[in-house]
């Protein structure tokens, strides 16, 4: 008998609900705990997403009369599905995730109504070989492996739009996995491309790992294909790897990447994201001095990283107001 989790008894009730002929929204709306109980979803327990969203609930725990709680989730595309089954009041997304949601793409079954809250890192993703490769361009890799860590991911996403964007993607030979199996396979040559995991330069564990024996290489990504890339999806971003942070990248590299963004559910009230934003901007110090992983946070790069076009949560706006950080072409919620 396959193990019983949380989600999984979560979802059982949802289904429950839905038989019953309740739907997610008469669910989302009837909820009183979504204001006093908070729950944030996160991403893979260890993972840096699941690192920095406990970290930061347990700052708006400390500083607000909130009650918070942080579950571990497979990441910002099934955060997004936690929204929509109003599971989850906060959460950790991507910015490309915020497209295909809003708009009902797969992997997602009906259009989804999300607000960011602020940006709180860029994740650079982007296609990288073993040193000694042959693979010297995007062109290059036409028939080659490549492997863009679990399907359904944010780095998947990103990956597909920027591979169309270079007109290969039809042309690639795909194959999914976990980080860790990701990075195994090109370690044992069963793969010819995986991307690079950093937050903003700053090289992930698994990365370091692999380049200490493995020399890497990141594959140069136009500013043209960039371009091409975000007018598909607004969620790509440039982002860079610094010279000599990674074994076999001497200099600097552009980065294909996308921003990790804190979102909320509609129906949080609009004091309640007032208080959040209030407890971690205005603690700012003592959120960085948590890890590594938190030296993003902080303004402006809180708003700079959003996903132009979507709505900001009407509490998080009036913050970004009241500190001078909001931006003409941001959008606040209705």
């Amino acid at each position: 008998m396959p193990a019983l989790t949380r989600r999984t008894v979560l979802r059982g009730g949802l289904l429950g609900l839905a038989a019953a002929g309740v739907g997610s929204t008469a669910f989302r709306t009837s909820s009183v705990l979504a204001q006093q109980n908070l729950q944030w979803g996160s991403s893979s327990i260890g993972s840096t997403g699941y690192v920095i969203m406990e970290g930061l609930a347990n700052t708006v725990n400390r500083h607000t009369d909130l009650q918070n709680a942080s579950m571990a989730t497979s990441g910002g595309t099934e955060n997004m599905q936690l929204f929509a089954e109003g599971i989850i009041q906060f959460g950790q997304t991507t910015s490309t995730d915020w497209k295909p949601a809003s708009e009902g793409q797969a992997p997602y079954p009906a259009p989804i109504e999300v607000h960011q809250m602020f940006a709180y890192t860029l994740f650079n993703c982007t296609p990288m070989v073993r040193a000694d490769s042959d693979i010297e361009t995007l062109d290059d890799l036409r028939g080659r492996r490549c492997m863009p860590s679990p399907a359904g991911s944010s780095t998947a996403t990103m990956w597909r739009v920027l591979f169309e964007a270079a007109g290969i993607y039809d042309d690639v030979e795909w194959t999914y996995g976990s980080w860790r199996e990701t990075y195994d396979a090109l370690r044992g040559n069963a793969v010819d491309c995986i991307p690079s995991l950093l937050t903003n330069g700053r090289p992930a564990p698994i990365l370091s790992e692999l380049s200490a024996t493995v020399p890497v290489r990141a594959l140069p990504v136009s500013d043209e294909i960039l371009q091409r890339a975000r007018e598909m999806n607004p969620g790509v971003a440039r982002g860079e790897i610094p010279g000599g942070v990674v074994p076999g990248i001497d200099g600097t590299a552009a980065a294909a990447s996308f921003s990790g963004v804190l979102a909320a559910a509609p129906e949080v009230a609009p004091d309640v994201a007032y208080q959040v934003m209030q407890a971690i901007f205005e603690n700012q110090e003592d959120v960085q001095n948590l890890g590594v992983q938190f030296q993003d946070i902080g303004l402006p790069f809180g708003t700079e990283y959003l996903v132009a076009g979507f709505p900001v949560h009407k509490g998080a706006a009036r913050y970004l107001k009241e500190r001078g950080a909001w931006t003409d072409d941001l959008v606040e919620a209705s």
